[in-house]
């Protein structure tokens, strides 16, 4: 999956927030995500979305392709290179059977 990412501001003290901009919307990115802790709120406007597993956290507009990725403070150089690879490594395939 091709992707975009950019480093955006948190206003917590090491935080290691990024967004990133995907081919696919965030409802289409949750049938990637097994074995997350995922919960969704349809009472908003646009409704939204958040995945935990191991420290990390995935939270978007479920219609939208922009998801913010929060990374640990500690190790989040590791965490935030394997999540790019794991990103890179899944196609698009998978959502138009």
């Amino acid at each position: 999956m091709n992707y975009r990412w950019k480093k955006t501001e948190n206003c917590f003290a090491q935080a290691r927030t990024y967004e990133y901009e995907l081919p696919v919307t965030g409802a289409e990115l949750l049938a990637y995500l097994d074995g997350w802790e995922i919960r969704e709120n349809h009472t908003f406007r646009r409704p939204v979305f958040s995945a935990r597993k191991d420290g990390l956290e995935i939270k978007g507009i479920l219609a939208a392709n922009v998801v913010k990725i929060n990374y640990t403070a500690e190790g989040w150089e590791k965490e935030k290179e394997g999540l790019e690879e794991w990103l890179g490594s899944i196609g698009t395939e998978k959502l138009s059977e």
